[in-house]
């Protein structure tokens, strides 16, 4: 598959994790895990994506879940994981995160090693994502659609340059190992 089309799949491929998620929230997960291992299947960085799939789903944890309990956003914990506090994220969401994680090296690479404009884009986009998660029901915000614009947009301008830290850290690990190079 050439790069562009690698781009563009993988964009589709996140956008449906997106829709899936917003849509239909704990009904998702296994078609979210479905994709997410379509992902490892085709993607020519599989190794590095597994990692990432569980680094950014725990950094998205910590994340959102400190979000929730500065009471930000709040989700139904109808369906929670039996005994687990109301702050933390539900599933689904941190799956979310993950299909984010596979994005890092693929289609959002204009991000990488530029944390200005990660910062500047995970300010503006990231706080839109969630009220339109909003506005499809999939989370209910805290405060205003402003306030919760704000205090994620400020989040988030941190949050976006991080993973793509992280991402690199990975990447540049496997390289390094994959060419015998040990620390």
């Amino acid at each position: 598959m050439s790069d562009n089309a690698l781009k563009i799949t993988n964009f589709v491929w996140f956008q449906s994790i997106w829709w899936l998620v917003v849509l239909l929230q704990d009904a998702s997960i296994p078609y979210v895990i479905g994709l997410l291992v379509v992902w490892l299947v085709i993607s020519p960085k599989r190794f590095a994506d597994a990692i990432l799939f569980v680094t950014i789903f725990l950094f998205g944890l910590v994340v959102d879940s400190s979000l929730t309990y500065l009471g930000i956003y709040r989700f139904d914990t109808t369906h929670q994981i039996a005994n687990a506090p109301s702050w933390l994220i539900p599933v689904w969401l941190g799956l979310l995160w993950s299909g984010l994680a596979g994005t890092l090296l693929h289609s959002m690479t204009l991000f990488k090693n530029r944390p200005l404009i990660a910062a500047l884009g995970g300010a503006v986009f990231a706080p839109l994502s969630y009220v339109a998660g909003a506005n499809f029901g999939a989370v209910t915000l805290g405060q205003s659609v402003l306030m919760t614009y704000i205090f994620v947009g400020a989040v988030w301008a941190f949050a976006f340059p991080a993973v793509f830290y992280i991402a690199n850290y990975v990447e540049k690990t496997m390289t390094r190992k994959k060419e015998g190079i040990y620390d």
